[in-house]
């Protein structure tokens, strides 16, 4: 599927959504049609006139009894007026009503690592920007600058069995990407696949309260070529550990990351966490705190050099009705490679409906 392709089909969808007569629609749908659109402008407050935007549109088809088709396309304008275009989810999922339930997902999924994936949706997000190290390149951690990140926000191809008890919960399965880094089903320049092992699971040891732990391994790179040789597979070993507790009107949550990186020179190491609360002060009020931090290794030959990255971002947010959110707030930002911390006030307009 090409770019424009993509971008027609996501308008045709939204078009079609919002103009459809609901209560007729429903009739025939309802129970077996799912449709969320969410929509999001954001921007620092110097760069009003050249915002961010996202288009997302999730829709989930119930085929038979215990069996559901995802399709979840998605665009973002970056500042500047580049859009980038990506198929997020097309996947086939089944989930079992036995005793002990179970859920099968075969296709593009969502990211199986990492805990804050699972809020990477604008109105999902209390906040305004995400954990940067989602999107934000690591430096050489190889002796190469090119795309590879702690751990990413993309959509991998895969299957993954997922089994849950009403204190615990379990995952494994296969992808054919390494979660440092992202790979496009749909883009020409997409790198070659590589497949992984990914296992993961928590607890619940108290009501409010989730502990839990993901690990994935596999090859990175296709290999190295130097000198006329190919010395590889290279290989990435993501460690990802993560709380949550919610208690009253508010919601802690952290994670951490660790990134071993198995080159022919010897492995590397990055690490990154982030911690973030909530706190709803009213039914259409809440605030919202993060911090984040990444530590990786610049190889050079013959030296090593380790970088850092920080973030801090906190907001107000206002609930105008139940489909639109406005939030604004501050953020500190340090680059790799900078000494000083750079700061501005930044806003997000999010829009979120479901159909049927």
């Amino acid at each position: 599927m090409t770019r424009r392709c993509l971008c027609r089909s996501l308008a045709t969808l939204s078009i079609v959504a919002l103009a459809a007569d609901r209560p007729v629609h429903a009739q025939g749908l309802a129970g077996r049609v799912a449709l969320e659109g969410i929509a999001s402008i954001s921007s620092p407050a110097g760069g009003m006139n050249d915002p961010r935007v996202v288009l997302d549109l999730v829709s989930t088809v119930r085929v038979a009894d215990g069996w559901d088709i995802v399709l979840r396309p998605w665009s973002m304008r970056r500042p500047g007026g580049d859009w980038k275009f990506e198929m997020y989810q097309l996947q086939v999922r089944y989930v079992s009503s036995t005793r002990v339930p179970f859920r099968v997902d075969a296709g593009i999924l969502p990211s199986p690592v990492g805990l804050s994936t699972l809020e990477l949706q604008p109105h999902r997000n209390p906040l305004i920007n995400s954990p940067s190290y989602y999107f934000v390149p690591l430096p050489a951690v190889d002796g190469r600058f090119d795309d590879v990140r702690l751990i990413s926000g993309g959509y991998p191809v895969g299957a993954m069995l997922s089994v849950s008890g009403s204190r615990w919960d379990a995952r494994g399965g296969v992808t054919d990407s390494s979660p440092v880094q992202p790979r496009n089903l749909f883009s020409a320049a997409r790198p070659p696949a590589q497949p992984q092992l990914v296992l993961g699971g928590g607890v619940t040891p108290i009501p409010g309260m989730r502990l839990g732990a993901g690990f994935t391994r596999g090859g990175y790179r296709p290999g190295a070529t130097t000198t006329g040789s190919v010395d590889g597979p290279w290989t990435a070993t993501v460690i990802n550990l993560e709380a949550e507790y919610a208690v009253g009107y508010t919601r802690l949550s952290g994670e951490w990351v660790r990134d071993r990186f198995d080159m022919p020179t010897g492995p590397a190491f990055a690490r990154g966490f982030n911690v973030q609360a909530v706190h709803t002060l009213s039914p259409r009020i809440f605030a919202a705190a993060r911090g984040t931090r990444v530590t990786a290794p610049t190889t050079t030959i013959p030296s090593e050099v380790l970088r850092s990255s920080a973030d801090v971002e906190a907001i107000l947010g206002y609930r105008l009705t139940t489909d639109l959110t406005v939030r604004a707030g501050y953020q500190r930002q340090r680059a790799y490679r900078e000494t000083e911390w750079h700061g501005s006030a930044v806003m997000s307009v999010v829009w979120a409906d479901r159909w049927w």
